[in-house]
């Protein structure tokens, strides 16, 4: 499992504040301080329970949104507490609430990221972009928010891993594509090989030589040539079993099955070259070759499309590594701007209070004593 820098959690103390809202009727209130009791408690259902009654009474609240939303992040149900955020966020007419309920969008934008980050790279990084947008968003309504700032940076931080991470398995399924090459390219030596002793076996099956020392020897040569070709088919299956050790796919695993039975009738074909029997060997190598040919499908099913898939993927990539540098410059470029700002502030503060020294200086005096 992938280790992710720690984010400040969602904030959930304005669900104590929500009850003493003048926004809130009387009624609504007292439904709200109990959801408040229970979700102190831990109390997750009774708290939602709660706050649902209230939301009855007065529909258009944002905190009582906000509440629930609280409520569905503590359950871990990232997807119904953004929604209840977004409720919130609109129906606000509060910066500071509207800041809060998009901080909390971006925690639950983070954490979902987090849960896909261990099967699929490509739909985490959509998320941890997403958790840097709301955490932005928050930051704008209401800039001082430390803890925003902070999860701001976290998420910058993961979204750099995740995308020497999607390099790394790029790099790694291409490295694995071509081995498969060298697998296919393999395989189909391998079915020239076969085709080969098919043929000689029905020459030696129809020849007017048969039972002969010469057929004989032919016959041998052609059993220790099968021999040889069985061996070279299973070279090829555990090429296969190895460059996908870890998990095969489901076409790999056909694949390796019909080499399996070719082998199998790769052996047959050998016995009956054996008990000089080329017609009966003949059928049992078309039969192997028949199943070569389904191994050799399964291997190249849809090549075509997996290399545009890999070269938009690489695409994408470079994409976003061009976004994301274009943000680390923003970033720096408002950072040296404020430090300018900063620093031009205090140049104009020195120079006013060095006026207001030159201006006492001027109109003040001291007595001097005569000497005359």
């Amino acid at each position: 499992m992938r280790r992710f820098p720690v984010i400040c959690a969602a904030l959930l103390a304005l669900v104590m504040l929500a009850a003493s809202s003048p926004v809130l009727a009387d009624s609504a209130g007292r439904l709200v301080r109990r959801g408040n009791d229970s979700f102190v408690r831990g109390d997750l259902d009774g708290a939602a329970e709660y706050y649902e009654l209230a939301s009855v009474k007065i529909p258009e609240s944002p905190i009582v949104e906000f509440n629930l939303g609280n409520v569905e992040y503590m359950r871990d149900d990232f997807t119904a507490a953004r929604s209840r955020f977004e409720e919130a966020a609109l129906k606000s007419r509060d910066l500071f609430l509207e800041a809060q309920a998009l901080y909390n969008i971006g925690n639950c934008a983070f954490r979902q990221g987090q849960r896909q980050a261990d099967s699929d790279l490509e739909k985490a990084l959509e998320f941890f972009k997403e958790s840097v947008e709301y955490y932005s968003a928050a930051l704008e309504k209401e800039p001082g928010m430390p803890d925003a700032a902070h999860n701001l940076e976290v998420a910058r931080l993961v979204i750099k891993d995740l995308l020497d991470a999607i390099k790394k398995q790029q790099d790694q399924m291409k490295e694995q594509q071509e081995k498969l090459r060298e697998v296919v390219d393999s395989l189909l030596a391998v079915m020239k090989r076969q085709d080969a002793a098919l043929g000689r076996s029905l020459d030696l099956s129809g020849s007017q030589e048969k039972g002969t020392p010469a057929w004989n020897g032919k016959v041998d040569g052609d059993r220790d040539d099968q021999t040889s070709i069985a061996g070279s088919t299973g070279e090829v299956s555990g090429m296969l079993t190895d460059l996908f050790k870890d998990q095969q796919p489901e076409q790999v695993m056909q694949a390796i099955s019909h080499l399996d039975s070719s082998i199998v009738d790769q052996e047959g074909a050998v016995s009956d070259l054996s008990d000089r029997k080329p017609g009966d060997a003949a059928s049992d190598q078309q039969d192997s070759l028949d199943q070569m040919k389904k191994a050799l499908e399964k291997l190249t099913e849809g090549e075509g499309e997996n290399e545009d898939q890999q070269q938009q993927q690489q695409d994408q990539q470079q994409q976003q590594q061009d976004q994301q540098q274009q943000q680390d410059e923003q970033q720096q470029q408002q950072k040296e701007q404020q430090d300018r700002s900063e620093t031009a502030k205090d140049i104009l503060d020195e120079e006013k209070k060095n006026r207001e020294k030159r201006k006492q200086a001027a109109g003040g005096y001291r007595k001097v004593d005569k000497d005359w």
